[in-house]
């Protein structure tokens, strides 16, 4: 059973991290501990606490954010094996940190080894380019990029657990009770650790009331995270309504409705024009496989040729010239983030109309303009999609997989694919409908200004509510008077209920603030665990 068990855990761990469509990657990595907490529930016959488990182990990473393909962690590892390890211990789910974050960060190797050697098949997909050769270029990308991330994620994550469970077990089985303590301990401070990134990331004086509120109607209410994420949205709407000025819609100008006059006069002329049916083939190869390839050399330059091949094929036909020259040219390095940056390719397709119909627009003209966009549109997406739009979900997922709810990890997975997708398909089409403006216009609308303020509100809140329940950091302290016992704890909770984690999450906020490493923290949580724990000061 352990074999079997062992291999299932192995393929979602290489899944997740590197080969599933990108657009539900976002949640089944970004998310790995949350989602893996379900899947390894349902795997070893305890959903409960497997959602236990993975909800504790998700909150050291709900406030990191991969920016430019940098990972502070590989998420991955740290999800579907550091959870699985744990639980096949039978470990308390506190404990699952202190397992699953250092398996994260040597997971890294993993990521970096797949990260250079990928460039092994960019190298033969120049050469396929070269032929005209469409087809092997699609394959460099979908097929062979996965070879060495089968040696680097499913084999390790395989033997791992194959082999390592039950030493783990052992090794927790004899370790003497205080120590068992203070990894408890380290395991109720880590999770302040990442609401602190969290906030670094959101911060805005304007903002502050907001988590306040939301701290307060969960200290103070005991509201959920659901109800309070409910209220947040509520708020954020107001917060616009209330701060902007214009209020003009941010999507004037920018409908996708059915061809107009130029469209009805190009086809009249004889002009090539790209189909519908290529436009969605093009822009869903991107969603689903533009960071399939992700390697130090070329970042997501194969995968941006391979979102290219059904616009050359449909637009060049038999020409194999035309088509070796555009597979070449959209070969170069190109790096963005997936969803918002989905407007470039469309841009690209838009201008490679242009080109075939007798346009005079070179191949400097085209990598320069992907080269000028590819930053300002990675800064979007990774605001919206991985500081506000994730925290958010992720948010509420936790709040419902805490409760032992299967549904946190669904809909985790659900709304983050229906937005990924969304966003993604808007902002294809409008780069192919309005060419090069579209992005002036996007941004003149308005619409990342006011995303952000929104969401901003409504995650502050809910950061607020997470502070007051996933960091359960309790003093057992107590002194017997003539009168009675005295419990510090209920002194505390007359001051302010929830003031330990409130005051733990302030210090890891500051320490965050003055630069410290998020490395040095851990290492500093563990040296208060091992010291408070032993006191008998907190727990």
């Amino acid at each position: 059973m352990l074999l079997l068990q062992a291999l299932v855990i192995a393929f979602f761990t290489w899944f997740s991290a590197t080969a599933c469509p990108m657009w539900l990657r976002w949640s089944m990595y970004f998310g790995a501990p949350l989602v893996a907490g379900l899947v390894n529930g349902l795997l070893l016959g305890d959903v409960g606490y497997g959602l236990s488990v993975g909800s504790t182990v998700m909150m050291a990473y709900i406030g990191m954010v991969a920016i430019g393909g940098s990972l502070p962690s590989d998420y991955a590892l740290a999800g579907y094996l550091g959870v699985a390890m744990t639980m096949l211990a039978g470990a308390d789910p506190s404990v699952g940190l202190t397992v699953a974050v250092p398996i994260g960060l040597l997971g890294l190797l993993s990521f970096n080894v797949k990260m250079s050697l990928n460039s092994v098949w960019v190298h033969k997909a120049d050469k396929y380019a070269t032929e005209g050769n469409a087809r092997g270029v699609v394959m460099m990308n979908l097929f062979a990029s996965q070879i060495f991330p089968l040696l680097t994620y499913f084999v390790p994550s395989f033997l791992c657990v194959y082999f390592g469970s039950g030493a783990l077990e052992t090794l927790l089985a004899v370790i003497p009770s205080q120590v068992t303590s203070i990894l408890s301990l380290a395991g109720h401070l880590i999770p302040a650790l990442g609401l602190a990134m969290l906030a670094s990331v959101l911060f805005k004086a304007s903002l502050v009331p907001f988590f306040a509120v939301g701290f307060a109607l969960s200290a103070y209410l005991n509201l959920g995270t659901m109800p309070i994420a409910i209220i947040g949205a509520a708020a954020g709407i107001l917060h616009l309504i209330y701060t902007s000025q214009g209020g003009a819609s941010v999507l004037e100008g920018l409908s996708l409705g059915a061809e107009d006059a130029s469209d009805v006069a190009e086809q009249a002329a004889g002009l090539k024009k790209l189909s519908k049916k290529t436009l969605r083939k093009s822009w869903i190869a991107w969603q689903s496989w533009g960071q399939i390839c992700y390697n130090y050399e070329r970042m997501m330059g194969l995968g941006f040729c391979h979102c290219m091949v059904p616009v050359l094929e449909e637009l060049y036909g038999n020409d194999q010239e035309a088509i070796a020259a555009g597979l070449k040219r959209h070969l170069a390095y190109f790096n963005t983030e997936n969803t918002w940056g989905s407007i470039i390719p469309g841009i690209t397709a838009a201008m490679e109309e242009e080109r075939a119909n007798g346009a005079e627009i070179d191949d400097d003209m085209e990598n320069n303009l992907k080269t000028a966009l590819m930053g300002p549109m990675a800064g979007i997406g990774d605001s919206v999609t991985q500081s506000l739009v994730k925290v958010v979900l992720l948010s509420i997922a936790i709040g419902l997989a805490s409760q032992g709810s299967a549904l946190g990890p669904i809909l985790l997975v659900v709304l983050f694919s229906v937005y990924a997708l969304g966003v993604g398909y808007f902002c294809y089409m409008s780069g192919y409908k309005f060419g090069k403006s579209a992005v002036t216009k996007l941004l003149a609308g308005g619409l990342v200004k006011q995303l952000t303020e929104g969401l901003g509100a409504m995650g502050m809140m809910v950061l607020g509510c997470l502070v007051a329940t996933v960091i359960p950091l309790t003093c057992p302290l107590t002194f017997e008077l003539a009168s009675g016992t005295i419990e510090i704890q209920s002194i505390l909770d007359t001051i302010l209920p929830k003031l330990l984690p409130f005051a733990s999450f302030l210090v890891t906020y500051a320490a965050i603030k003055k630069g410290v490493k998020p490395t040095h923290v851990i290492v500093a949580m563990f040296v208060v665990a091992a010291v408070f724990s032993l006191l008998g000061v907190l727990a």
